[in-house]
């Protein structure tokens, strides 16, 4: 299906990646892996703080003594508040992650929407309003990405993907899936190695941290094992009806 849904849109829209990263970037030296695994600890504490302060604000808009169409205004009308002063929080940011790839924002501009973006997320989605959640984590993962490398004087088009990547995979703990998403969609293929290491650092380094937490994982009711999962039993099941004696 994802095959058939990519050469589909493909033939129609084209086979350019959303987001354009500089040609010739590639993974040339071991070293350099110290710092996507530096990259790959703070993504994984990044996605154990994000499902928290998403679900927290969810729970308290529940809890607010007004009627429910209400409080999706009410939600907007923070964000937009927020977005009077930081509007880079606003949208799916697309834009902003392409200027950041290029180095082009201030070191205390991505820390600002380091620490608004999730907050905005969870007003615009808690609150009652539509929208996702994959976008806006992948522009977080982006923000964290560029602000190590700034702070380390790296060049930030490597970081930048693979803090999408890193983010994302702790958060939402999908790791293969979210690697394989990102690195398509940047067209970043020889960032493999950096981005399978920063991946797997911050899925384990999330675990770690939210093994505790009530809301452990942006998704709320995860089938952790093979066993859990009602797939095998209705294979199961169905083979037994199915085959002749």
């Amino acid at each position: 299906s994802a095959v058939t849904g990519y050469a589909i849109h493909g033939f129609f829209v084209g086979w350019t990646p959303i987001f354009a990263i500089p040609s010739g970037m590639t993974f040339h030296s071991p070293v350099a892996l110290l710092g996507f695994g530096v990259l790959g600890i703070l993504a994984g504490m990044l996605g154990a703080i994000l499902p928290t302060v998403f679900y927290g604000i969810r729970d308290l808009f529940h809890r607010l003594p007004i009627p429910p169409h209400f409080k999706p205004a009410l939600g907007g009308l923070i964000v937009g508040l927020i977005g009077l002063f930081v509007p880079e929080i606003l949208g799916t940011g697309y834009g902003w992650v392409e200027l950041a790839v290029a180095g082009k924002l201030s070191i205390t501009l991505l820390a600002l929407i380091l620490l608004l973006k999730m907050p905005a997320m969870g007003l615009t989605i808690g609150s009652g309003g539509s929208g996702g959640v994959f976008a806006p984590t992948l522009y977080v993962g982006a923000m964290l990405g560029a602000f190590v490398a700034t702070v380390a004087g790296l060049p930030p088009a490597p970081f930048v993907v693979v803090g999408m990547a890193a983010v994302f995979a702790g958060a939402a703990r999908v790791p293969i899936a979210t690697l394989m998403m990102v690195i398509e969609m940047t067209g970043g293929y020889t960032l493999l190695v950096p981005a399978a290491l920063a991946v797997i650092i911050s899925y384990f380094v999330q675990a770690r941290l939210a093994r505790d937490l009530r809301d452990s994982s942006l998704y709320e009711a995860p089938v952790l094992t093979r066993s859990s999962s009602p797939a095998p039993h209705s294979q199961i099941s169905l083979t037994r009806h199915t085959l002749p004696n």
